[in-house]
């Protein structure tokens, strides 16, 4: 039997507030990453495809418009004393002018908080949340920002690398690929890679070398050989 991928988890009672609103927007966040790579790596496929990346095909790009999150909790205040006061030996009636942190304690009212500590849900508070996407700073839009390297550089690192490119000579002794296949090199602005493909236009059935430069490293990684 496999395992139950939430044994591990153990549902907490009570967090403080912010706690709660920072889990909520961590879990979308991640959602919204996990579409992202998603369609990076579509684009990739497409990219390193002989047909659709003549065609210009790009990948669907998916995006939460606006989350509305509807909570209902037990809300409770508490105070924290400052703990480095009572350790510096100061009276207590000073100590009760000083000001305390108040915190505000959140309890979701799930079944079990209900059965455990046999609650009215008609009791609890609602807290309603909007998160929406805003435009990044200016700047960050990669698909604006050119690329760092140049089409003869791409080339030159994919032909030496270990892919089973087609070449021959110019008169500079430098490698070119062959005339009679197809030499594509397209550059994705958003993960910043280039792919480089080789392939038969005639013969489809004939397997396509592709490799991926890394703008920013050169590094070069064989796809498809």
């Amino acid at each position: 039997m496999a395992d139950n991928p939430l044994a591990k988890f153990v549902e907490v009672f009570s967090s403080p507030i912010e706690s709660v609103i920072v889990a909520l927007g961590k879990g979308i966040a991640e959602a919204q990453t996990a579409l992202d790579q998603n369609s990076v790596k579509t684009q990739e496929a497409i990219d390193a495809d002989p047909v659709l990346s003549r065609q210009g095909v790009q990948a669907t790009w998916y995006q939460f418009p606006r989350v509305d999150l509807r909570l209902k909790l037990a809300l409770t205040v508490v105070e924290e004393a400052p703990a480095s006061s009572a350790a510096k030996g100061i009276s207590a009636a000073p100590l009760a002018s000083l000001a305390v942190a108040r915190r505000l304690i959140a309890q979701p009212v799930s079944a079990a908080y209900q059965n455990h500590f046999n609650y009215d849900a008609q009791a609890s508070s609602e807290i309603t949340l909007s998160i929406v996407p805003v435009p990044p700073p200016r700047g960050a839009d990669q698909s604006t920002i050119p690329p760092r390297l140049t089409n003869e550089q791409v080339q030159a690192a994919a032909l030496a690398s270990p892919a089973s490119f087609v070449t021959t000579t110019d008169s500079g002794g430098n490698k070119i690929p062959v005339a009679n296949l197809r030499f594509d090199i397209n550059f994705n602005s958003a993960a910043r890679t280039w792919f480089v493909l080789q392939y038969d236009p005639v013969n489809q059935a004939a397997k396509a070398v592709v490799v991926a430069v890394d703008d920013v490293t050169g590094s070069v990684r064989v796809i498809g050989t």
